[in-house]
């Protein structure tokens, strides 16, 4: 009996404890909300990790899936996710499942913590990088930096589908300066092994020129260079003269 209550006082404590130091949370409107704090959860866990974030996690689709027939919001299931991966970084239904349910230009960001410990605890699982990098790349601050980190590796994989490979190699021109990519481009379109996908590298160029007007007239310009009609010099002018962001262009 001694024993039992020992170890009822031991847990009380680590609970008080993890309260103690875990983080505040997000300011809870719904009042039947629950969210658990990670840190404390960890403590009241007692090493049974993997059981507590599926509890949390299972716990989190029924509150959500109730707001689907009361016409109200559950704000939180991305902290429930981050709980639950916290708890067990190897759990990838949170990931997947946010990753789903999240439109890639929602203003509210409390899913990126969760979306780069996914695609680090999974960094073979094209299908979560993908649509993470997707979710980096049109949310707020347009990460395209971030995103083609995390499709670099997918560049040269023959086992991804190719249009995975193109999307890897957008967000690495979107990451660069404009000269630097449309030169990038240039290159790719004098590459033969590239000659199948030159109307998208034109597609590609009219993008970092931010001009979606002018493809074909991209396009005939690099087909000029590539037969040899003008130079790389006078083509990348041309090409830049085009580039609406610049201020003197129209």
């Amino acid at each position: 009996m001694k024993v039992v209550f020992f170890a009822a006082l031991i847990a009380l404590a680590l609970s008080i404890l993890g309260f103690a130091k875990s983080p505040d949370l997000p300011e809870i409107k719904e009042a039947s909300a629950f969210v658990p704090r990670t840190e404390a959860a960890k403590w009241m866990s007692l090493g049974y990790n993997s059981t507590a974030a599926s509890l949390f996690w299972i716990g989190g689709i029924i509150a959500y899936s109730e707001t689907m027939f009361d016409g109200k919001t559950f704000k939180w299931l991305s902290h429930l996710a981050d709980a639950s991966t916290r708890l067990d970084s190897l759990f990838k239904t949170p990931y997947t499942f946010v990753n789903a349910i999240t439109a890639n230009n929602e203003p509210d960001t409390t899913d990126y913590v969760l979306l780069r410990r996914g695609v680090e605890a999974f960094p073979d699982d094209w299908r979560l990088k993908v649509s993470s990098a997707l979710r980096f790349a049109n949310g707020p601050g347009k990460n395209y930096a971030y995103a083609a980190k995390i499709m670099k590796p997918f560049e040269n994989d023959t086992t991804a589908p190719e249009y995975i490979r193109g999307i890897a190699r957008t967000f690495e021109l979107k990451s660069m300066p404009t000269d630097l990519a449309l030169t990038q481009i240039m290159n790719d379109y004098l590459n033969p092994d590239y000659r199948t996908f030159q109307k998208g590298l034109a597609i590609k160029a009219a993008r970092v020129l931010d001009n979606g007007d002018e493809i074909d007239k991209i396009e005939s310009i690099l087909n000029d260079m590539a037969k040899q009609k003008i130079s790389p010099q006078n083509a990348f002018a041309a090409l830049m003269s085009l580039n609406l962001t610049l201020p003197n262009n129209p």
